[in-house]
């Protein structure tokens, strides 16, 4: 069963609840008031026999002529009299029914008592008369109002059934009429395929409903899913592509090795040239793994953390991997402004993206002095890296942030040009600028900007 349909029967199950409820209720409440009319009907000709035939010797002719007119146009009713010993004082029937004596000292007790016996309804009043005290019973078979009730009860079910079949039809028009929208995404969404993933669903910035928040939730699946491929297929060319000259050195010296025989130190050689390669092959699938995982998920995990200590802890790796490395940190500026230093941040990004602008500090300015340098601009913290190595071409530092991109003085130093670029993706994803300044043959300063933490 289709949704649409579901919807239409759900409608038009509540709209049959509704419609019973109403119906049943105004049938009750009519039912209700139909009895309770035809007991002071009951009760006011009751009251008028009392007056007819009790209250003659005590009203002029005028008055008890009213009342005997009253009472010629009672028709079809019973009329009954009881005196104090529940003895039958007078009949005005042929009715072959019996009032026990509880009913009336119940009516003597309330005064004035409505019952019924089968379809007959009584009305039982205690009238008090100089001449004794009086159950008086008027009773009838109200036809005309069980007519009506039968009458009512045929239009009721009548329009009941008109109402649910006529609710089903409209709720079954507007549901198909609501969902053609949805039919048309249905269609758009199928021909969007692994070839068209640019493509989106168009969306609506004046009419703001459930279906344009679909259409945007499905753009932004879009978007990430399209990430995540074209990640995937710039992995596979950049590795393919990357892959190659390690890959060749490495097929290259086997065979030459495997050429001849060889002394042991000349194995050893080749060896450590392998051994090379081989590392050169693990960074770079390293690298293009984590750019993968960035390109894949904007979404980092945050925490609180200051930045110095991070830098501390920089340090120490690098001092076990570079023992002759000389970096110096200078905080003087920062003294007094300890908050400035706390930072939300993905502590291992972080440290993978500062790592690698350091670590190309030192190699390419042959392990002489880095300065970092932490200090306070326009109320945002601000971290350089500056070296005293063989700095930058001015026509090589816009693109030295490219992917595999190196300049050409950097063509003898040992790299595989993804450090640059993927600190860069991590700083972006901080909101972190990085801008950089260079002189050939002096120096290069890399300029660290952080946004302004509310923490």
């Amino acid at each position: 069963m289709t949704i649409r349909l579901k919807l239409a029967w759900n409608s038009t199950l509540i709209v049959a609840a509704v419609l019973g409820f109403t119906f049943l209720g105004t049938y009750l409440f009519f039912e209700q008031h139909v009895r309770q009319s035809f007991y002071k009907r009951l009760q006011s000709s009751a009251l008028t026999a009392a007056f007819f035939h009790l209250e003659k010797d005590e009203l002029n002719d005028q008055k008890y002529q009213i009342i005997e007119q009253r009472y010629q146009e009672i028709h079809d009713e019973s009329i009954r009299f009881f005196d104090e010993n529940n003895r039958m004082v007078f009949e005005d029937d042929t009715l072959d029914y019996r009032i026990d004596a509880d009913i009336l000292e119940r009516i003597r007790r309330k005064q004035i008592t409505y019952f019924d016996i089968g379809e007959r309804q009584f009305s039982g009043i205690f009238y008090q008369d100089n001449e004794g005290n009086y159950v008086v019973l008027a009773s009838a078979v109200d036809a005309d109002g069980y007519s009506q009730l039968k009458r009512l009860r045929l239009y009721l079910l009548l329009f009941y059934a008109l109402g649910v079949g006529l609710s089903f039809i409209l709720t079954n028009l507007l549901a198909k009429q609501t969902f053609k929208p949805f039919a048309r995404l249905i269609r758009n969404v199928n021909t969007i395929s692994a070839t068209n993933l640019h493509e989106r669903l168009e969306t609506s910035d004046t009419e703001r409903d459930e279906l344009t928040e679909l259409r945007e939730s499905f753009n932004l699946f879009l978007d990430r899913l399209e990430s995540g491929v074209k990640s995937q297929q710039n992995f596979l060319k950049h590795a393919s592509h990357e892959l190659k000259t390690p890959l060749a050195s490495i097929i290259g010296n086997l065979e030459v090795t495997l050429s001849k025989h060889r002394s042991n130190a000349e194995y050893v050689e080749k060896m450590r040239a392998l051994h090379n390669d081989a590392l050169h092959i693990k960074a770079i699938l390293e690298g293009l793994l984590l750019l993968s995982g960035l390109e894949a998920s904007k979404n980092i995990s945050l925490m609180k953390l200051r930045i110095d200590e991070l830098l501390w802890d920089l340090l120490e790796k690098i001092g076990i991997h570079h023992p002759e490395a000389i970096v110096r940190i200078d905080l003087e500026e920062m003294r007094n402004k300890p908050a400035l230093l706390e930072v939300l941040a993905n502590r291992e990004l972080l440290l993978i993206a500062i790592g690698n602008l350091i670590d190309n500090a030192l190699k390419f300015s042959n392990n002489q002095p880095v300065l970092i340098k932490l200090y306070e601009d326009e109320e945002r913290l601000c971290l350089t890296i500056k070296d005293k190595g063989i700095g930058i071409e001015a026509a090589d530092q816009q693109d030295i942030f490219n992917l595999f991109y190196r300049g050409a003085k950097s063509a003898a130093i040992p790299g595989h040009g993804i450090g640059l670029y993927l600190g860069k993706q991590v700083l972006d994803l901080h909101g972190i600028t990085l801008d950089v300044s260079s002189t050939p043959d002096i120096g290069t300063t890399f300029y660290l900007f952080f946004p302004k933490f509310h923490l």
